[in-house]
C-alpha cells in the first residue's frame, strides 16, 4: 500500500532536500558518487531552513553557531522568530512570536514534559538534551490540533528516528566539545538495530563556569547536567512495532537572576509505544503511547553561593511534579486524496512542595510533601488533509478537551514569612475548551527545478491557565487565581515558500487577537488585609504590600518571518532570516509587554566536500515599546534596551566520512548587549550587579564528530 500517494509536488521537492540532509551521508561521499557539489551537506547550522509551511525542521546533532547550551530551549534560536529568556548559563525560557510557556508545548518523543519550579527557573527544555535525539520540528501557530491543547504560538516536536532497518548493523555517534569559561560536553549515542530487534542508548553531560560578558563581567552561571535513556524495540514485522524506553537525568545551574540557584533538576521517565502500519485500504496506522515523568526539582541559596544579608540562613525548597499521560492515534485514507487523523490523548498531573527557612535546624529531605495542584485533562481531535487537485490541499482540525483542576492548598504564601487561608481550599473547577484551524496550500506553476507554494490559515485555541498562572499567583481582588478565564486566540497565518536551482525563500506573517490574555503583573499594591481570608486584627486597612498578580486583558500581535538562501556559486551561498513582532495590550492602551525587537541575522559559507568556513552577522535593534512591569510567567518588561551587533565565524574539516572537526569564535568583536527579554540582575555575594543579564563575550570553541 502505498502511504504517500497525497503527497502533492512542494513536499516532493522537500522530501529530496530531507534526504539530502538526514539520510547519514557525508559531504565527501556525495562528491564520491559524482553529485554536484549544490548538494553539499551543511557541516555547519546557522540557521534553519523551512521547507513546508510554518514547519522548519533542523537535525540538533549538527554543529551550530552561536554555541548553544546542552538543553532545549537554547537549540531553538537558529529557527526564525524564536528568542530566548536567559537566567543563567542553562535552562532559558523559549519565546516564539513573542509568547512563552504554556502557549508553546514541548513534546519530547509523544511526552509532555512540564517544570516543577513556580517561578520557572526549571523550564520544560530544561530537562530536553536535544543532541540526544534526531529532529526537532516546529509547527507556528494554532495550526494543528493533533499535539495537545492549547498550542497557541505553536508546538515543538523533539523526535527520534524510529525507521525498521533491512539488515542488522551497529551505529555510534559521538561528540566531543570544548569552550571559553570551562564549557565541555560530551554525548554518546549508540545503537543496534536488526529488522527483528533494537536497543539504543543514549549518554550526556555538559559543564560550564561562570561565562563573562563582553565587559569583562563574570556571570553568576554554572551549570553541569547529565543523562541516560535506554530504548528497546521489537518489530516482529515490517508493520508492527513495539517500544519500551526509560530515562533519568540531572544537573545543577547558578542563577543570575534571582535568590537562589537550581541545586537539583532530577527527572525520570518511562514510556511504552505500540504502532502497527498498513491495516487496511481504510486503515493506514494506528497508536498508542503511555507515558511517565517524575520532576524532582530542588532550589536553594547555599550550594552555589554563598547566604547573605535578609538570606543569610540557608534555605531551600523542593517542588516536584508527576505527569501521566496517554494518546491513542488513527490515521485514515478514506479516498486517495483525503488523509484523516484521528486520535484521543489525556494527561494526569500532580504538584507538590516541601520548604525549609533554615536548612541547618530543619532539613527540607526529613519534611512531609504538601500537595498543592492536581490538573487532569481529556482531549478529542480530529484532523483531515484533503488534496483536492494536485498541489491544492486543504488541511483541516478540531479538537475539544475537558479540564479540571483541584486546588489543594490550606494557605497561600503572601510573602517568605507570612502564610494566610486559602479561600478557594478543596475547590475544584472544570472547563471545556475547544481549538480548530483551516488552511489551504496552493502549488503555484514554476521552472521545471523550482517550486513555489503559497498558504494561508486561520485558527482558534483556547488554552487553559497553567499552574503558574492559577497557583503561582493572586488576582486583582483575591490571593487566589482558581477562576482565571481561560485565554482566546484568534490568528490568521499566511505565507509563501520557493525552492528553485540556487534560491530558497520563504516569508510567513501573521497576525492575531487574544481575548483573555492571560498577563503577569509585578509591583501591583493590595492591602495588606485581605477581605476574602477572614482575616483581622492587622492594624490598618490602610497597610499595602506589592505582590504579582495575573490579569485577563485583550491583546493583539502581529508580525513576520523571512527566510533566504542564495547559492552565489557552486560553493558559495548566502543565508538571511529576518523576524519581527508587535503587539498591543488593547485594555491597557500601552504596548504588549515581553516581546522582541527586530532582528535579522546575515551569513556567508564557503564549503567544500571536505572543508568549510562561515561568518555570521546577527544584528538586533533597539526596544523602547515597553511596559514596565508586566509580562508573562516567565518574565517582565523593566526597561528598554540598546541595539546590538554580533560578528560570529566558524570553520569546518571533514578528513573522513565518519569524523567532522567544526570551530568557531562567537561574539568576536565581544560586544556587550543583552536581549531585551533577558532577566534582571540579582545581588549575589561576589558578582558586580547586572541590570540585565548580559549574554557571553568573545566564546571559543571545538567540537569532533565521529559516527559510523
Amino acid at each position: 500500500m502505498n502511504n504517500n500517494r497525497n503527497i502533492y509536488v512542494p513536499l516532493r521537492s522537500a522530501l529530496s532536500v530531507a534526504v539530502i540532509t538526514y539520510c547519514g551521508h557525508s559531504a565527501g561521499a556525495l562528491a564520491d558518487s559524482g553529485k554536484s557539489d549544490a548538494n553539499l551537506e551543511q557541516m555547519m547550522v546557522t540557521g534553519v531552513k523551512t521547507e513546508l509551511p510554518l514547519s522548519p525542521v533542523t537535525d540538533p546533532k549538527k554543529p551550530r553557531q552561536p554555541l548553544p547550551a546542552n538543553d532545549g530551549a537554547d537549540y531553538l534560536k537558529t529557527i526564525a522568530g524564536f528568542s530566548v529568556i536567559r537566567k543563567g548559563g542553562t535552562d532559558g525560557d523559549p519565546v516564539l512570536r513573542g509568547m512563552a510557556g504554556s502557549r508553546l508545548n514541548m513534546v519530547l518523543d509523544g511526552d509532555t514534559i512540564l517544570g516543577g519550579c513556580s517561578n520557572r527557573m526549571d523550564p520544560p527544555t530544561a530537562y530536553i538534551f536535544p543532541e540526544t535525539l534526531d529532529t526537532i520540528k516546529v509547527i507556528k501557530g494554532p495550526q494543528t490540533v493533533k499535539y495537545g491543547p492549547g498550542n497557541s504560538a505553536g508546538v515543538v516536536l523533539f523526535e527520534r528516528d524510529r525507521e525498521r532497518p533491512t539488515e542488522a548493523g551497529w551505529h555510534l555517534y559521538t561528540s566531543l566539545l570544548a569552550g571559553t569559561a570551562g564549557r565541555e560536553d560530551g554525548t554518546v549515542d549508540a545503537s543496534y538495530a536488526s529488522p527483528e530487534f533494537s536497543l539504543r542508548g543514549t549518554a550526556t553531560q555538559a559543564s560550564a563556569d561562570n561565562y563573562e560578558d563582553g565587559d569583562g563581567v563574570e556571570v553568576h552561571s554554572q551549570y553541569q547536567r547529565w543523562k541516560g535513556q535506554l530504548t528497546a524495540a521489537w518489530t516482529p514485522d515490517a508493520d508492527t512495532r513495539f517500544e519500551l524506553n526509560a530515562s533519568r537525568s540531572d544537573g545543577e545551574a547558578a542563577n543570575a537572576d534571582r535568590g537562589v540557584d537550581g541545586a537539583k533538576f532530577a527527572r525520570e521517565s518511562y514510556g511504552a509505544k505500540f504502532s502497527r502500519e498498513n491495516i487496511s485500504e481504510l486503515v493506514q496506522s494506528i497508536e498508542f503511547h503511555a507515558y511517565y515523568n517524575y520532576v524532582d526539582h530542588v532550589m536553594d541559596n547555599f550550594s552555589l553561593r554563598e547566604p547573605s544579608g535578609m538570606m543569610a540562613t540557608q534555605m531551600a525548597m523542593n517542588p516536584d511534579r508527576k505527569t501521566t499521560g496517554g494518546k491513542l492515534a488513527l490515521e485514515l485514507a478514506p479516498t486517495e486524496a483525503v488523509q484523516w487523523s484521528l486520535g484521543l490523548d489525556v494527561r494526569d498531573d500532580r504538584h507538590s512542595n516541601r520548604s525549609t527557612m533554615h536548612q541547618q535546624l530543619m532539613d527540607y529531605r526529613d519534611m512531609k510533601r504538601e500537595a498543592d495542584a492536581e490538573f487532569q485533562q481529556v482531549g478529542l481531535y480530529s484532523e483531515i488533509s484533503w488534496e483536492v487537485l494536485p498541489g491544492r490541499r486543504w488541511i483541516t482540525g478540531v479538537r475539544v478537551d475537558e479540564w479540571e483542576v483541584r486546588d489543594l492548598r490550606d494557605t497561600v504564601k503572601l510573602s517568605m514569612m507570612q502564610s494566610v487561608a486559602n479561600p478557594t481550599a478543596g475547590d475544584s473547577r472544570k472547563e471545556q475548551l475547544h481549538s480548530g484551524f483551516l488552511r489551504y496550500e496552493f502549488a503555484l506553476d514554476s521552472a521545471p527545478a523550482a517550486s513555489a507554494t503559497v498558504y494561508a490559515g486561520l485558527g482558534y485555541s483556547e488554552r487553559f491557565p497553567d499552574y503558574w498562572e492559577i497557583f503561582a499567583k493572586e488576582t486583582e481582588d483575591s490571593i487566589s487565581a482558581l477562576g482565571i478565564a481561560p485565554e482566546k486566540t484568534t490568528q490568521l497565518d499566511m505565507g509563501y515558500l520557493y525552492s528553485g536551482e540556487r534560491l530558497s525563500a520563504s516569508v510567513s506573517t501573521f497576525a492575531n487577537t487574544v481575548d483573555d490574555y492571560l498577563m503577569i503583573q509585578t509591583g501591583y499594591m493590595k492591602s495588606a488585609v485581605s477581605t476574602d481570608t477572614g482575616m483581622s486584627g492587622m492594624d490598618g486597612a490602610s497597610a499595602m504590600r506589592s505582590t504579582s498578580i495575573v490579569r485577563n486583558i485583550d491583546a493583539r500581535t502581529w508580525g513576520l518571518e523571512m527566510e533566504l538562501n542564495y547559492r552565489l556559486q557552486d560553493n558559495l551561498r548566502t543565508e538571511l532570516t529576518v523576524s519581527s513582532v508587535r503587539g498591543a495590550n488593547e485594555s491597557d492602551g500601552t504596548t504588549l509587554a515581553q516581546l522582541p525587537p527586530w532582528e535579522a541575522r546575515l551569513g556567508l559559507y564557503y564549503e567544500l566536500p571536505q572543508w568549510s568556513a562561515g561568518v555570521l552577522w546577527r544584528s538586533i535593534a533597539s526596544q523602547e515599546r515597553v511596559d514596565i512591569g508586566k509580562g508573562n510567567i516567565a518574565g517582565q518588561d523593566f526597561g528598554p534596551t540598546d541595539a546590538a551587533n554580533i560578528l560570529s565565524v566558524n570553520a569546518g574539516w571533514r578528513p573522513t566520512n565518519e569524523l567532522l572537526l567544526t570551530a568557531g569564535i562567537d561574539n568576536l568583536l565581544d560586544e556587550t548587549y543583552a536581549e531585551h527579554i533577558s532577566r534582571a540582575g540579582a545581588t549575589i555575594p561576589g558578582f558586580d550587579q547586572l541590570t540585565r543579564i548580559n549574554e557571553p563575550g568573545r566564546t571559543l570553541w571545538l567540537k569532533g564528530v565521529y559516527s559510523f
